[in-house]
């Protein structure tokens, strides 16, 4: 080959000096950051997740994640969806230091990492105060969530979003904040917050048999991704709440007051102390058992892959 991937891809920024660069970094998160700045910043610039050498963007995505075959570069901008370890958080903010700007998650990006973080052009985002960026009059149901974004102005932007999970108004946030640095009208900013939708598997909401509502969180993979479900389960109204899920480390992290039944699959215990907890050694009987148990009264996290449970997707 004449060129190798990292050789083509300086050159390409090399000869495209005008598109701006965005690297998302994170421990969890980084795709719905992405999602997110894409829809939003879509509404009035020509986005691309990668290097694409046929197409001609204003604003390319780069996954922090993907980037092993990648060169020295000084992004546009850095964000820094969430942290979990000493090592990473070196990582992420060596790339931070190097952009021109830099986003940071306030809730999931502890305090302690901020002694690695030399650049001056900082704007963090989160829940509430004292991020710069933050969401208030927050309202949330099965119909998604509504609220004011609040940016550092005091400027208020009432939107509403097809997600659940408060912990997904986060990534929507941000993606605001990314517009007001691209200048970006309020319009085109509301118009992209109204598109956003959730990806399949990730606290998507679904019909499911029998009338029950499924939130499907089966495609989630980090350590705090019961967590954040969890909470989405707790804070929407349903006389019953039931957990799927197959991991049995997660047993001690669930409020059993707020849950009617846990339901593991496939770790190979046959009983427990906590009648609400029933263990499943294959998916044909954990099937069978939800198709007698669920009724338009349920609600299920549902944390492993169950298609036989869900009969169309909401959103």
């Amino acid at each position: 080959m004449l060129f190798d991937a990292k050789s083509r891809i300086e050159r390409y920024f090399r000869h495209n000096p005008q598109v701006k660069t965005i690297v998302i970094c994170g421990s969890y998160g980084r795709k719905s950051a992405i999602r997110c700045i894409g829809v939003i910043l879509g509404q009035s610039l020509t986005v691309t997740m990668g290097i694409n050498p046929s197409a001609d963007p204003d604003v390319v995505l780069l996954d922090y994640g993907s980037m092993a075959n990648f060169p020295e570069i000084n992004p546009d901008i850095t964000v820094i969806t969430s942290c979990e370890s000493d090592e990473e958080a070196k990582h992420f903010f060596e790339m931070a230091n190097k952009s021109r700007h830099v986003l940071v998650n306030y809730n999931d990006v502890p305090q302690q990492y901020a002694k690695y973080l030399r650049n001056p052009e900082v704007t963090t985002y989160g829940d509430e105060l004292p991020a710069d960026f933050y969401f208030e009059n927050h309202e949330s149901g099965l119909d998604g969530q509504s609220g004011d974004i609040v940016n550092p102005e005091r400027e208020h932007i009432p939107v509403q979003v097809k997600l659940i999970g408060e912990h997904n108004m986060r990534p929507v946030i941000m993606a605001c904040a990314v517009a007001k640095l691209f200048q970006i009208d309020r319009e085109k900013i509301l118009a992209g917050v109204s598109a956003i939708r959730p990806v399949h598997g990730r606290m998507s909401p679904a019909k499911g048999i029998h009338n029950s509502v499924i939130l499907d969180d089966s495609a989630s993979t980090s350590a705090t991704s019961l967590k954040y479900g969890m909470q989405a389960l707790y804070n929407i109204q349903a006389p019953d709440r039931i957990l799927v899920t197959d991991d049995v480390r997660k047993l001690a992290k669930i409020d059993y007051d707020l849950v009617s039944e846990v339901l593991i699959l496939g770790s190979g215990a046959t009983e427990s102390a906590n009648n609400k907890i029933k263990f499943f050694s294959d998916e044909i009987d954990l099937v069978n058992h939800l198709g007698k148990r669920l009724d338009e009264n349920c609600l299920v996290l549902l944390e492993i892959p169950l298609p036989e449970i869900i009969e169309s997707y909401i959103w």
